[in-house]
C-alpha cells in the first residue's frame, strides 16, 4: 500500500505544482475536492459488493491520501478561521469513510460528499479567502 500512496502523492503533487501556473490555489482546491466526492462516491457505490472489493480498497486509499494532501495544504496563518472549518470538514469525511469502509455504513460518507458540495459549489471558499 505505502508504494500505491507514494505514487498517489506524486500524482497530486506533480497536478498541483503544473495547476499553479494556471490556476489560483481555490481552483486546486475545488478540483481535489471534485475528485475526493468522486473517489468517495465510489467507495459507496463499492460496499456491500464482494466482486468490487479492489474498486472499494482503490477508492478508499485514494479518498484519503486527497484528504490528507488538503489537510496538510491548509494555511492557518492566512485563513485561521476558514482552515480550522476546512480542516473540520476534512476530518469529518475522513471518519465517516473510514465508518463505510469498516462497518459498511454509507449515510454519513454521502452527508460528508453533500457537505463538501454545499461549501465548494456555493462559493463560501471565495478566491478572495486567500
Amino acid at each position: 500500500m505505502s508504494g500505491r500512496l507514494n505514487k498517489a502523492k506524486k500524482f497530486y503533487s506533480s497536478t498541483e505544482k503544473s495547476s499553479l501556473k494556471v490556476q489560483d490555489p481555490i481552483s486546486i482546491v475545488r478540483t481535489m475536492v471534485k475528485e475526493l466526492q468522486n473517489s468517495m462516491n465510489k467507495v459507496i457505490i463499492s460496499t456491500g459488493k464482494d466482486n468490487e472489493r479492489f474498486v472499494r480498497s482503490k477508492y478508499f486509499s485514494r479518498s484519503l491520501v486527497i484528504i490528507y494532501t488538503l489537510q496538510t495544504t491548509l494555511d492557518f496563518e492566512k485563513g485561521e478561521k476558514l482552515a480550522i472549518k476546512l480542516f473540520q470538514i476534512y476530518e469529518f469525511c475522513r471518519k465517516q469513510l473510514i465508518k463505510c469502509f469498516k462497518e459498511q455504513v454509507v449515510e454519513g460518507t454521502q452527508k460528508a460528499i453533500n457537505a463538501l458540495d454545499d461549501i465548494f459549489s456555493t462559493n463560501m471558499v471565495k478566491t478572495d479567502a486567500r
